[in-house]
């Protein structure tokens, strides 16, 4: 019936309709599993669930147990519902919700909050690469340190997270400096698979020597890309990360190699001493941090 599709009918016509089919209409008695479908559209509606509506009436439609009037009883109530579905304005709850409502929750009654369960950091990172919102820090934790929580890191090499400092990446870059004596400078950050990185190191300052070198590795530890060994400043550009994950950056002197097995996992550090500079180091292309958080 062509009433049904009209985006004003209330839900007092539809509930009647319904209503009127559970209680036998037309002197017709339904079937157990008929009245039980109807019964869950009653709750459906009141409920908004339209999807779910529009397919239980779909499916009483197609019962060989439903009478050709019923069916295009039904059929106008599908196109209703198809209405409400698209509809900015569904309608108002209808009195005859409140047996149904109370059926699932106590209206005056809050929702008791769920008990709060451990993440699992190697399904977060899973989550990440769909684009999918998934790490919560605590506000309680100073933001600096809790950049990198420390869960991500927990497989890690030694010989990178003991020394790794978190890159604030609210903004998608980040500027830091420092000095090398020697040794390396490790740090971390969070990135999206496909971000394509870029790195560049300004020795702003030199003591002994000053020629550096760059190195990314991945969360495992494996070698993933270093800067050009023949340049005079060192840099890596527009590198396409492989996966979400934690990426290390690492800068170093000349001299101060990383030692990688036949799978480029690092195992070591070959150290050279007597090279001393200051430097800055930009990070630019990752993925803003807090894009990956809900």
């Amino acid at each position: 019936m062509g009433m049904f599709c009209s985006p004003g009918l209330g839900l007092a016509m539809v509930f009647s309709l319904v209503g009127g089919w559970t209680m036998g209409a037309y002197g017709q008695s339904l079937p157990h599993t008929i009245d039980d479908d109807l019964a869950q559209l009653e709750r459906a509606i009141c409920l908004g669930q339209w999807q779910e509506a529009i397919d239980i009436t779909s499916g009483l439609m197609a019962s060989e147990e439903v009478s050709p009037d019923y069916r295009q009883e039904l059929l106008g109530v599908r196109r209703q519902l198809q209405v409400w579905q698209t509809s900015s304005l569904p309608p108002q709850a209808s009195s005859s919700c409140d047996r149904t409502q109370s059926l699932f929750i106590t209206l005056d009654q809050q929702p008791t909050a769920p008990e709060p369960q451990p993440l699992d950091w190697n399904r977060a990172l899973a989550t990440l690469a769909n684009r999918r919102p998934i790490i919560e820090l605590n506000d309680d934790i100073e933001p600096t340190a809790n950049l990198i929580p420390a869960e991500l890191t927990a497989n890690s090499p030694e010989l990178l997270t003991a020394w790794a400092n978190p890159l604030d990446t609210t903004h998608g870059f980040n500027v830091t400096g420092g000095r090398v004596n020697g040794d390396q400078q490790v740090y971390s950050f969070l990135a999206r698979l496909g971000d394509r990185v870029s790195l560049e190191l300004d020795v702003t300052r030199t003591y002994i020597g000053g020629d550096s070198q760059l190195f990314v590795f991945d969360q495992d530890g494996r070698l993933l890309t270093q800067s050009d060994p023949d340049s005079l400043q060192a840099s890596i550009q527009d590198f396409a990360l492989p996966q979400t994950d934690v990426y290390f950056a690492v800068v170093s002197p000349q001299g101060t190699l990383p030692v990688v097995d036949a799978h480029g996992l690092i195992t070591d550090w070959q150290i050279s001493d007597g090279t001393s500079f200051d430097y800055t180091l930009t990070l630019t292309g990752v993925t803003p941090y807090q894009a990956l958080l809900p």
